[in-house]
């Protein structure tokens, strides 16, 4: 029973040096997409290791719905945009397929996602409107390209920027940093 038990353990050591090692190395890693939870919360599969993933340098609208405060005027401006686009609901959904293998870069608790040719999650997320930069990210390799995403959304109004979400949950998103 004992040695089950360690064999277990040490299967599960090798695996989190595995990932650490690719997360401190800063290089892709494949791996299997095994369910969308929601926008902000995608889960995958390396081998049998099973874990979450959230976009990284954004604050997704689902973010801030669940960090916002009880009966404010930003959570009933999502909640209203969402009953009106309840498409955009399972966005990530309909973009990543489970089973599907992608490449994915940890950095912190957040990854960067692959899913569009050279063009992560967290771009696609900005583009479609359903995310904002944090305000206070500072990686140059990814500032240029969320900067630029978040501009195209915004002058196509799409998403937090087609309505007043964004006016009145900019307390929000600077308190989350």
């Amino acid at each position: 029973m004992l040695r089950y038990y360690i064999n277990k353990i040490l299967v599960l050591c090798v695996l989190y040096l595995f990932i650490n090692t690719g997360a401190v190395a800063s290089e892709p890693t494949l791996a299997s997409l095994v369910n969308v939870i929601s926008n902000d919360i995608q889960r995958f599969k390396i081998n049998n290791y099973q874990f979450n993933c959230e976009p990284y340098g954004i604050i997704t609208l689902e973010e801030l719905y669940k960090e916002s405060s009880f009966d404010t005027v930003c959570k009933k401006s999502i909640y209203e945009y969402f009953t009106k686009r309840p498409d955009l609901t399972y966005f990530v959904a309909k973009k990543m397929h489970t089973f599907q293998l992608y490449n994915i870069k940890v950095m912190g608790e957040k990854c960067i996602v692959n899913i569009d040719g050279e063009k992560s999650l967290s771009e696609v997320l900005l583009e479609e409107g359903l995310a904002v930069r944090k305000p206070l990210l500072r990686n140059e390799e990814y500032h240029y390209y969320f900067y630029k995403s978040e501009l195209k959304a915004k002058i196509s109004r799409k998403g937090i920027w087609e309505s007043n979400i964004m006016k009145e949950c900019i307390a929000d998103i600077y308190k989350k940093k």
